[in-house]
């Protein structure tokens, strides 16, 4: 009498029983552990840690060599939060300009803040072609408006790297001649008090 017949390789059993595996092959348990590394790699939060959909920096094209590591205090952007674009993209409908979120590789200070979303900023990118593209920071992420994918790899992508590279030189810029000024106050009010104590000890009572 035949019995049941079943196709294609039988599951590794964990149980007992003739045939049966009590441990999975090393080869197929590390391949189950980096499968659950990269899952976890690909979430990316606004902490820092993890948030679903971010295309992140070390995503490199095929053949492109890894760059140097960055300051890890410098402010970037380290990829598109793709999951926030318009769910439109890529059919009849897609949008000629819309806002493409990006995710910033630390929280961004007040004064950055203030420098980011200028009139200074927003002339410069018109200057540079895009014309109308407005940045705007919100927590971790960068809300570049009035944009699209195709415009930010044709060349604004870079044109906002260079932006913020010169919003972090300005302020430290900024940083370095606030504290010389300060330094120099202190100099001027140390040489003053000690100019009175010295007045103050020539002073006799006899």
């Amino acid at each position: 009498m035949p019995g049941n017949e079943t196709h294609g390789p039988a599951a590794p059993g964990r149980g007992g029983g003739q045939g049966a595996l009590t441990t999975l092959p090393e080869d197929v348990e590390r391949s189950v552990a980096e499968r659950e590394d990269d899952a976890a790699a690909r979430d990316w939060d606004n902490e820092g840690g993890h948030e679903r959909g971010h295309v992140g920096e070390n995503a490199h094209a095929p053949g492109h060599d890894p760059e140097q590591p960055p300051d890890p205090d410098a402010l970037r952007l380290t990829g598109v939060l793709a999951t926030a674009l318009p769910p439109e993209l890529g059919t009849a409908r897609e949008p000629v300009a819309y806002t493409v979120p990006a995710v910033f590789s630390r929280r961004v200070t007040r004064e950055e803040q203030d420098a980011i979303e200028s009139d200074d900023v927003r002339r410069r990118l018109a200057g540079a072609g895009y014309e109308g593209v407005e940045l705007t920071v919100s927590d971790r992420r960068l809300l570049i408006g009035h944009t699209s994918l195709a415009a930010l790899r044709s060349g604004l992508a870079r044109e906002i790297a260079g932006v913020l590279r010169d919003v972090s030189r300005d302020l430290v810029a900024e940083h370095d001649r606030l504290a010389a000024e300060v330094a120099d106050l202190q100099r001027e009010e140390d040489r003053r008090a000690g100019a009175v104590l010295v007045e103050a000890d020539e002073i006799r009572f006899e």
